[in-house]
């Protein structure tokens, strides 16, 4: 596992959250982002519903746990593990995750970097930046070799632009959106200031360990690259504000959930706005990474 730091009162940290509160609070969030991803274009709900277990992979890994989101988040998928990716064929029109480990095989990196060249989507999630996006795409980005404690630090979106983004957006609306760094989680230094676009940081995060960026992005031949410090399967929050605080239905209210959603999230009363917030988010950035990669074939067709 990965070394765990001591809970510290005098950094305002809080103990790690339930595992079934979280699992909960996934589970109704992923109907909120089915939601608003509808309200917003309908053809998303036709996009999501023509999604196969072959268009997204899973690759089994030691610390995050993106499979669960996505079996919230009711998406369909394949989960195998590094040397299984070695004899597949893989699609540029797929999905990859890459869930953090204590290592990758560099081989891995080297077929994953072929395969985002020629297309494909490639999202990545904290030690990953060592083993994966450092072998198999030198020169973009590293890990500046000083691995954080466990912590929430406050985080702030700087491509407002981007499509996938949009669910941070309006999290900034409400209340100042937070990110978990696990403890030994990497920080992300960019080498290739050109190519690689940050498009979420935190000024926390920058001053505790010399570099700011939480959410990364950078094209590479004809694919894409993302990769995020910490994991997307999130088993702690913290509530810093009287917002944070407040109910569940609350949330999803200001969201404009549908009434059956709604009335789902009346019932949870030990979720607060805070938890629930944390996993849309990521539930939200998830679903749009891969809504955006069918709509990239689409134009295609």
């Amino acid at each position: 596992m990965k070394p765990k730091f001591p809970f510290d009162m005098t950094k305002n940290e809080t103990p790690k959250i339930n595992k079934k509160k979280m699992e909960k609070a996934y589970k109704v969030s992923s109907k909120l982002v089915r939601d608003r991803l509808i309200q917003e274009d309908e053809m998303n709900a036709e996009r999501l519903k023509k999604i196969s277990e072959s268009d997204i992979i899973v690759i089994k890994g030691t610390y995050d746990h993106i499979h669960l989101v996505l079996q919230s988040s009711g998406i369909p998928f394949t989960e195998i593990t590094e040397d299984q990716l070695l004899n597949v064929e893989l699609n540029p029109k797929q999905t990859i995750f890459v869930n953090c480990a204590s290592n990758n095989k560099p081989e891995v990196a080297r077929k994953l970097s072929t395969f985002v060249r020629d297309g494909g989507l490639l999202i990545t999630t904290d030690w990953a930046l060592k083993y994966i996006l450092e072998v198999g795409f030198p020169g973009y980005v590293k890990y500046n070799m000083r691995a954080t404690a466990d912590e929430v630090v406050r985080i702030e979106v700087l491509d407002r632009e981007n499509p996938i983004m949009k669910g941070f957006l309006d999290e900034e609306k409400d209340a100042e959106p937070m990110w978990w760094l696990e403890g030994s989680s990497y920080p992300i230094e960019i080498i290739n200031k050109e190519k690689v676009k940050v498009l979420v940081r935190s000024k926390e995060l920058g001053e505790k360990y010399g570099a700011d960026p939480v959410i990364i992005h950078f094209e590479y031949g004809n694919g894409n690259v993302y990769h995020m410090i910490s994991h997307f399967y999130l088993q702690r929050t913290e509530t810093r504000s009287e917002k944070q605080k407040s109910s569940a239905k609350e949330y999803a209210m200001k969201k404009n959930a549908s009434l059956e959603t709604i009335s789902e999230f009346e019932e949870l009363e030990d979720l607060d706005y805070g938890t629930v917030q944390s996993a849309t988010t990521s539930s939200e950035f998830i679903n749009r990474m891969i809504i955006e990669q069918q709509k990239k074939y689409e134009k295609e067709k």
